[in-house]
């Protein structure tokens, strides 16, 4: 595993590696930077305003801690165990507050269709938590910081398509 980034006390977010990016590569930046800033910035929010407690009790105790990059195994296989377990990622299942932001990143860097095709591998057990969990974080977005997760997503996917098009020097 790899630090992609950091958010601290509510201020400010440090990305890592940022002497690679490759502003063309699309798939590169989204993992790496896109989905990154999103992560970091939702704990900046979350940090700032809590988000509501019954989204503690999801999973409650299924967390595993410093072992997500083993429990579930490797490669696809960990991705589909976790998805199963209803965590959108290996990573959502280290902690409850990690679990929260990578909600919020992969559903605003990702289309419908890799959203859903997230949630149909999830099937019958994880499919469930991650729609309960996703219902709590939609609308502490939309409640307390007026942040349509929709919208968000409808911008972030317009500008990685635009990419090569955009002035990076006038953002």
């Amino acid at each position: 595993t790899m630090v992609l980034g950091t958010a601290e006390g509510g201020l400010k977010i440090t990305l890592y590696n940022v002497n690679n990016v490759d502003v063309l590569n699309v798939s590169a930046l989204n993992y790496f930077y896109f989905k990154t800033i999103h992560h970091e910035f939702a704990h900046i929010l979350h940090q700032t305003r809590p988000y509501p407690t019954a989204f503690k009790e999801i999973s409650g105790s299924e967390y595993v801690k410093d072992s997500w990059s083993s429990a579930w195994g490797s490669g696809t296989a960990a991705e589909t165990a976790a998805l199963k377990a209803g965590f959108i990622t290996p990573y959502a299942s280290s902690a409850v507050d990690e679990d929260f932001v990578e909600l919020i990143a992969v559903y605003v860097t990702n289309t419908e269709a890799y959203w859903q095709s997230r949630i149909k591998t999830a099937g019958t057990t994880g499919a469930p938590i991650i729609n309960s969990k996703f219902e709590i974080v939609y609308n502490y977005m939309l409640d307390t910081w007026n942040i349509d997760l929709d919208i968000l997503r409808n911008t972030v996917l317009d500008h990685q398509n635009r990419i090569g098009e955009l002035d990076l020097d006038e953002l």
